[in-house]
């Protein structure tokens, strides 16, 4: 995948970097980062500063909140495999597959 120049404005400054992502990726992280900011601007004025650490603080909370639930969810799928799978091991062995 080649590199490219992504361009991000936020506070009033322009920021560059580069990017080996999916075209769909860095369009959908763009685009996140976009929302996030039209959020910030219904609150009274703010440094730049402190735009920048109320965002980073607001999208770190809800990647905090996403990781617990990936986790909470993860664990609640292997617990139902395991049931599954104890489930077919039983009917199995009442039809004397097994």
């Amino acid at each position: 995948m080649a590199e490219r120049l992504i361009e991000f404005e936020f506070a009033g400054n322009r920021f560059t970097f580069r990017a080996d992502l999916p075209e769909e990726e860095i369009e959908e992280i763009l685009n996140y980062l976009e929302e996030r900011k039209r959020r910030l601007r219904g609150r009274r004025q703010l440094s730049p500063l402190k735009q920048a650490v109320v965002l980073l603080l607001e999208i770190t909370a809800e990647l905090v909140r996403i990781k617990r639930e990936h986790r909470l969810l993860s664990e609640k799928i292997g617990r139902e495999a395991v049931r599954l799978s104890e489930v077919i091991e039983k009917e199995l062995k009442c039809l004397g597959c097994a």
